[in-house]
């Protein structure tokens, strides 16, 4: 595993960086001193976005050779990848995007990887909560389908890797909560319904960033979400 450069805690690759919760990624690394190189689709969308050690670089999610390129050198990765939009047809993007970042990170000797899913990635109907029938299945079901092949992908082929799977519940663009956030290890929700269910992407971003310092939860899923106000 690479080194840090420059005095800085290291650099690491942000993906979907030009998201909410992937910008709250960036704008927090870069607060704890990390170097941090964003590998976007669209790096005018960061242009706002001016620091010495960030380096937004065009790349193609899809192609591991170009992701390889820029990788090298790097610590971890770091993913907050999303589709947006509702999708009523069968998806592929999220397991297809992590197969190229896999076959990148090995190619670079990569082997911390931490990203973000979802609540309820796997179809057990019977275990959530009715409100998961009557509305999140309807609208996000595709979505969540992808996510759990992404993340079995990662479970049963990527034991090489030091993964981490974070599974949030709705996200919010609200400013950061202070309170710690709850963590239920190797579930994909809270089956005693005792949070929140909804969770500020800093909040999440900052999780992310705490588990890569602490090393915490390698090879493991976790579903995390804040206590009711």
């Amino acid at each position: 595993m690479a080194t840090s450069l420059d005095g800085t805690k290291g650099n690491i690759v942000v993906l979907g960086a030009t998201g909410n919760t992937g910008l709250q990624l960036v704008e927090q690394a870069l607060e704890r001193n990390y170097k941090v190189t964003a590998l976007v689709r669209s790096p005018e969308k960061l242009a706002h976005l001016q620091h010495k050690h960030l380096e937004v670089i065009k790349c193609d999610l899809m192609n591991p050779l170009d992701l390889t390129a820029h990788m090298e050198g790097r610590i971890a990765v770091l993913s907050a990848l999303g589709q947006p939009g509702l999708q009523i047809s069968a998806m592929t993007f999220y397991e297809d995007s992590m197969k190229s970042v896999v076959t990148a990170m090995r190619n670079a000797k990569i082997k911390r990887l931490i990203c973000v899913t979802a609540f309820y990635t796997k179809y057990q109907p019977e275990k959530y909560p009715f409100k998961f029938k009557l509305i999140i299945r309807p609208m996000i079901g595709r979505h969540l389908d992808s996510m759990y092949v992404m993340e079995e992908f990662l479970e049963k082929e990527c034991q090489d890797l030091d993964y981490t799977i974070v599974r949030p519940p709705r996200l919010l663009d609200d400013r950061m909560i202070e309170k710690e956030v709850k963590v239920n290890e190797n579930e994909y929700f809270f089956p005693d319904q005792s949070t929140a269910n909804r969770i500020p992407r800093a909040n999440v971003a900052r999780f992310m960033l705490d588990i890569l310092k602490d090393e915490k939860y390698l090879r493991q899923a976790v579903a995390i979400d804040m206590t009711p106000s």
